[in-house]
């Protein structure tokens, strides 16, 4: 049985990584189209594998998230009318802007990935936004895309403050990383996909950590790492890149997503998205803050020096070569 679900598993996701190629390889909206259904039944089954208790809860929200917003895109597709184009426009844009899990229609996504593996909430958080952005590249509108992401950047601000679940946080954060990409996207191509690398791998290592851990809450973290110093000075390393502190490696693209916009004038815009993210950088520091007042507060003892952990290697390893 065992060996069945594995190759079943192996199966839908080499399903789903090839929907991503079609999709990224395909000249017509209508092969993107089916690209993300072929996309959507190669995902539903990797939810209902998994054993949690909330997994048929999760697959029919994500199934009927993905279906609504599918069929939205389709029809204002197939709509020929000039006099309501517009209409059609913020339709097709809103429909993307669920699929991505962004404002308003962000409660969906981080209400099902609290009922995931972290396996499954790294594939949400990114190979799952590939095909949307995708798509979402051939209906650029520069100013619905800066507003929404101004709007989502605020209301990710504030909603994540009150988090004590990972998974949540993280998928906070995702949503708050979505709006630099995006604005990204608008201003250079080239930028937007190397954001979204470093933005992928550090959700790899994020995700990864917390599953060797067994991590699922704030409080865990806290009693966690306090007797191991060097998975502290892991976690603390690779959340303050996510909040993109300077000088780890996650300030790179925050960096030159800065700079497009201080090239291209937008002042007013990059005023509140730094004052947002400022406000969102909270999130990662107080997982990490804690646990260094714990460490100091802890009486100290005698320990055998441990190994390193591999995410200290994949968050300064990229840092290293660029620094060099």
């Amino acid at each position: 049985m065992k060996n069945s679900f594995f190759i079943q598993k192996n199966l839908f996701l080499m399903s789903l990584i090839s929907s991503i190629f079609i999709c990224l390889s395909s000249s017509s909206f209508l092969s993107m189209w089916m690209s993300m259904e072929i996309n959507l039944f190669s995902m539903i089954p990797l939810i209902t594998v998994n054993q949690k208790v909330f997994s048929e809860k999760s697959t029919m929200l994500y199934f009927l998230v993905q279906s609504i917003s599918s069929s939205i895109i389709i029809i204002a597709i197939s709509i020929n009318s000039k006099s309501l184009k517009s209409l059609l426009t913020t339709f097709i844009f809103l429909a993307i802007f669920m699929k991505l899990g962004m404002f308003p229609f962000h409660f969906w996504m981080i209400s099902m990935i609290e009922g995931t593996q972290w396996n499954l909430t790294f594939l949400i958080m990114t190979m799952q936004k590939i095909i949307p952005i995708s798509i979402l590249m051939m209906f650029i509108h520069q100013k619905i895309i800066i507003l929404f992401c101004l709007l989502n950047s605020f209301i990710v601000s504030m909603s994540g403050i009150t988090m004590f679940s990972m998974r949540k946080i993280l998928g906070f954060s995702s949503v708050n990383h979505l709006s630099m990409m995006l604005i990204a996207m608008i201003l250079s191509k080239k930028t937007f996909k190397m954001y979204f690398l470093i933005y992928s791998f550090m959700t790899f290592s994020a995700t990864k950590t917390m599953n060797l851990m067994n991590t699922n809450f704030l409080f865990q973290t806290m009693t966690i790492f306090k007797n191991n110093k060097m998975n502290n000075t892991v976690n603390l390393i690779l959340f303050m890149s996510m909040a993109g502190i300077p000088p780890f490696l996650g300030f790179l693209p925050k960096m030159m997503t800065i700079l497009l916009m201080l090239k291209s004038e937008m002042l007013i815009t990059l005023l509140i998205i730094l004052i947002l993210n400022t406000l969102s950088t909270y999130f990662y520091m107080r997982i990490s803050i804690n646990n260094i007042i714990m460490n100091f507060n802890m009486k100290k003892t005698l320990k055998p020096l441990e190994k390193m952990s591999w995410p200290f290697y994949l968050v300064f390893s990229p840092l290293y070569i660029l620094l060099m």
